[in-house]
């Protein structure tokens, strides 16, 4: 419509909503936010705590749960908890084994991360975060990476290669983690340039301690997709060889980028 202002993903103005649609995204909103808590609570959940936390009666919580738990998005315990369902992880799958990132270039990242006895991540930008599709510890390791786990934006060498190839502007503030974490803006946006010069970023403990590893952009034709990692306690990544590690990862994201259309990753020998 000609009189609709487009801000993001709403439409702001032009045709109100009717009743029945408000009453739906209410809904809707309702069940998420049950979803979300859930999700953020370390043990199952009762209807009353749920309702306190979503902010209705007991009885609306209860019906909101009711639909949720047919669906197989929430599971009610025997003692009349209630927790996340396999729905949820079905639905989740399904996402994360169809972004660009993680197509692309998977099960060769899990090779490596079984050949050298590191853990391999993959990643997309979501919700001020990266959102962690997947992760594979290739070896007896104590480092854990979540499944579906989320890490700060700025963090580490994560953070390199997303203000590196996204184009977003670096944060004035930047939070610190370790001692070795870069909280100064411009020392960020250089390490961030560095990263695009040579292919990967590298993290020498900045976001866990002893921990380090290094990380590259997966991109395509349209433009940055997300990131590939290879994590490592420092001493190991220092017996492998933090360059020689960096640079096999970069190989790696520059062809499967290349496969999802960015042709600027690679350097041809010959016309194409």
């Amino acid at each position: 419509m000609a009189d609709e202002r487009r801000t993001g993903m709403r439409v702001v103005g032009g045709r109100g909503s009717t009743a029945a649609e408000t009453g739906t995204t209410s809904a809707i909103n309702k069940a998420f936010t049950a979803l979300r808590l859930l999700r953020a609570s370390p043990a199952p959940v009762t209807v009353t705590a749920l309702a306190k936390g979503v902010g209705v009666a007991a009885s609306s919580a209860h019906a909101i749960l009711g639909h949720l738990v047919s669906e197989g998005a929430v599971v009610q315990l025997p003692d009349k908890r209630y927790t996340l369902g396999p729905a949820l992880f079905h639905l989740g799958a399904s996402f994360a084994a169809g972004t660009p990132v993680y197509r692309s270039m998977w099960l060769e990242l899990g090779q490596i991360a079984n050949e050298l006895g590191v853990t391999a991540a993959v990643a997309v930008p979501w919700d001020g975060h990266h959102l962690v599709l997947n992760a594979h510890a290739g070896g007896p390791t104590d480092i854990a990476v979540p499944f579906g786990g989320r890490i700060p934006l700025a963090a580490s060498s994560w953070g390199k290669v997303y203000y590196g190839w996204s184009g977003q502007p670096v944060p004035a503030t930047l939070p610190r983690y370790t001692e070795r974490s870069i909280t100064d803006r411009g020392a960020l946006i250089a390490e961030s340039t560095e990263a695009r010069s040579r292919g990967y970023a590298v993290d020498e403990g900045e976001y866990a301690d002893e921990v380090g590893g290094v990380c590259a952009a997966v991109t395509s034709a349209d433009g940055y997709e997300g990131l590939a990692s290879l994590i490592a306690p420092l001493d190991r990544l220092h017996e492998l060889g933090t360059d020689a590690l960096g640079r096999r990862l970069a190989g790696l994201a520059s062809r499967a980028s290349l496969a999802l259309g960015d042709g600027e990753r690679v350097r041809f020998f010959g016309s194409r």
